[in-house]
């Protein structure tokens, strides 16, 4: 779901945090609002993330600033 937190368990990126942008069936994009920013997301596979079930930001929060600040707790 948009908006929530989840973390990386493969590839390069692994054990980093980011949120859900959209869900486009097998796929999600991601963002972490640093290198990842919502103009340039990264497209990961369900399979190779954990998302939490509870949104942390909402659409109209989705800004990089936001997502950066979240991120940031976590890593």
């Amino acid at each position: 779901e948009a908006g929530c937190l989840a973390r990386s368990l493969s590839g390069h990126d692994k054990d980093n945090y980011y949120i859900i942008l959209s869900d486009e069936g097998r796929f999600v994009t991601v963002a972490d609002g640093k290198v990842r920013t919502v103009s340039a997301p990264k497209r990961k596979n369900k399979k190779h993330i954990q998302a939490e079930k509870t949104p942390v930001l909402s659409g109209s929060s989705l800004t990089d600033e936001a997502i950066k600040a979240i991120t940031a707790i976590r890593r």
